[in-house]
């Protein structure tokens, strides 16, 4: 299991893959029969029991989401 702190949302949960974003910014897990065995975000602890296969911080999600809607915006002037 991973046990984790500063974890601020669970952006998106599936069972092979999990998004969490904190005070580190932002995380992608992938595995298998990934579970949420708990989780308090008034404490900023989650922990994740599966396989977990890789581990890849990114950039926050908020980041992520304003660097697309340029992009695309960027794209359509381009057009």
């Amino acid at each position: 299991s991973l046990m984790l702190n500063g974890v601020n949302n669970v952006d998106s949960f599936a069972d092979e893959h999990i998004e969490l974003s904190g005070s580190f910014g932002g995380l992608d897990i992938e595995g298998s029969e990934l579970k949420i065995a708990s989780l308090d975000l008034d404490a900023g602890k989650v922990t994740i029991s599966g396989r977990i296969d890789s581990l890849a911080y990114c950039q926050s999600r908020e980041e992520k989401k304003i660097k697309h809607k340029s992009k695309k915006a960027l794209s359509r002037l381009l057009k």
